[in-house]
């Protein structure tokens, strides 16, 4: 599975998918311009599993096992980060979860005039710097319609999940092992819901202590009062 990195194109069609990672609104870690941040050890974790799957059937035990080593590492590194990524899983039954892919759609028909290629215009830039109030604006409310969906993996389930698939390739049971590997795929999450609503509710960026200062500086000097000014009569 690939994090989709498409270039940004949009038609008249009645499902309209728009890149996260071409629109640079997409970052990993800690990224302070993401407005949306995906585990990327997550993803790695995600491909590696899936990947394991397709080497069990291609009769190469071999390459499952060491596909699931590294399944096992990079899920063990992207749960260390998971309270970091800016976007959080809804349901709370499943432990915690990390998304590990994001895109955005429009649900509705869409014709792309001069007028709406402008605005999509103006939106990419609001979304490479990380603007969620001025990518609100331009969005309006005409526009609820964009949807965020996310796919989240179970760090608990997909953990539990690999760690018996390498058990059971340990023991040359890959039909048993293939099954662990897609009760874990079974595990993923995908969730959806309003792309303005997502910018909404993000938090507001901390200023920085070291921050430009206004133009009226504290340290400004002072003008001094004179001596031989005029004192007022009674």
């Amino acid at each position: 599975m690939n994090i989709r990195k498409t270039l940004l194109a949009i038609t008249g069609a009645a499902f309209v998918s728009l890149s996260i990672a071409a629109l640079a609104a997409v970052g990993h870690g800690t990224d302070p311009n993401a407005l949306i941040r995906l585990s990327e050890e997550g993803s790695k974790a995600a491909q590696s599993l899936l990947l394991a799957r397709i080497a069990i059937f291609d009769g190469q035990p071999q390459d499952a096992v060491k596909l699931v080593d590294q399944a096992k590492t990079a899920l063990a590194t992207a749960a260390k980060d998971a309270d970091k990524l800016a976007i959080k899983s809804r349901k709370t039954d499943a432990g915690p979860m990390i998304p590990i892919d994001a895109r955005l759609t429009i649900s509705d028909d869409f014709a792309l005039d001069p007028k709406k290629q402008e605005q999509m215009q103006k939106l990419n830039e609001h979304l490479k710097k990380g603007e969620a109030k001025k990518a609100i604006e331009v969005l309006g409310p005409a526009d609820e319609s964009v949807t965020l969906t996310t796919l989240f993996m179970p760090l608990e389930a997909t953990s539990k999940a690999i760690d018996d698939a390498s058990t059971l390739l340990g023991e040359s049971k890959y039909y048993e092992a293939n099954l662990a590997l897609k009760k874990a795929e079974d595990s993923w999450v995908s969730e959806s819901q309003s792309f303005v609503e997502y910018l909404a509710a993000l938090p507001k960026p901390e200023k920085s202590a070291d921050a430009p200062k206004s133009e009226k500086s504290a340290n400004a000097p002072k003008p001094e009062k004179s001596a031989d000014a005029p004192k007022s009569e009674k």
